[in-house]
């Protein structure tokens, strides 16, 4: 990369952003690029890096990195935009096609409203665990879908920032080693709510986290506290929508789970991503 510009396009997807590529780079090349583009003082200011690379003609890969450099398997709203670029650059058509991701290959419909995803993922609700919430001690789950998220109902969003209550739990010793993802769900009736989502890699709040709402409508309908299909408003102000089986999957079983939600191109650019 040295002696050469990053070509680039930025995506949201409800909120959360990406700087997204067309590349097919090994761990050790796209840590740092990660690192130096997604800074917000110093790069172009993301919640992460994408590579995104052609596999055939309905297929095509997904590889996400965080902006400390560490991979992660999985990303709702990361998939979504990656989808759309691919359209977007021509890798694919419209329509129906595969990505593929470290964890899952996902089924991807891109329309103009919108990308809908269609995962089939090994999900473990691994148990309830007492936390410190924002009202006092609370009863919250830890759910893997190809990473960890801590799922807490909350009778009302915090009014200010959410980290203090979610730094604490994000390093729980319960949560194993790596610690999770912390999400904040307010449910106002069982077909729709708000979530707020402290994300590992980024160590802040970022506006939406697709996997965080995926986690959260799993855990929240084997409690009986919702129905299959959720709709939850995130931090940026969309709603991501959520389906999952009508039965709770049993524990390590393939789950298909939907995911619905906007995923929007920004702008291109080019960045000088070596030191």
């Amino acid at each position: 990369m040295r002696g050469r510009a990053l070509q680039f396009s930025k995506y949201s997807g409800a909120g959360n952003d990406f700087v997204i590529t067309e590349a097919d780079w090994p761990h050790e090349r796209a840590a740092p690029v990660a690192r130096r583009v997604c800074s917000r003082a110093t790069g172009v200011g993301v919640d992460g890096l994408i590579l995104v690379r052609r596999l055939g003609p309905r297929r095509v890969g997904a590889r996400f990195f965080n902006p400390d450099g560490s991979p992660f398997a999985t990303c709702g709203n990361g998939t979504r935009c990656a989808a759309r670029f691919a359209v977007d650059h021509g890798l694919v058509d419209a329509g129906r096609f595969v990505v593929d991701t470290a964890v899952a290959d996902i089924d991807a419909t891109v329309t103009e409203d919108g990308v809908d995803l269609v995962y089939r993922i090994q999900v473990a609700i691994a148990g309830c665990h007492r936390v410190d919430g924002p009202d006092g001690p609370a009863m919250g789950w830890l759910v893997q879908v190809g990473l960890p998220h801590f799922v807490l109902p909350v009778a009302a969003q915090p009014d200010g920032p959410i980290d203090p209550i979610c730094r604490p739990i994000r390093h729980l010793p319960a949560l194993g080693r790596e610690g999770a993802n912390v999400n904040l769900v307010q449910l106002d009736d069982r077909s729709s709510g708000s979530i707020r989502t402290f994300e590992r890699g980024v160590e802040g709040e970022t506006l939406a986290c697709g996997s965080g709402a995926m986690a959260s409508a799993l855990a929240l309908h084997a409690a009986d506290l919702c129905e299959p299909g959720l709709s939850l408003r995130v931090r940026g102000g969309d709603a991501l929508h959520i389906t999952v089986p009508e039965e709770p999957p049993a524990p390590n079983s393939i789950a298909v789970v939907g995911l619905t939600g906007p995923a929007l191109h920004i702008f291109d650019g080019s960045f000088r991503s070596d030191p």
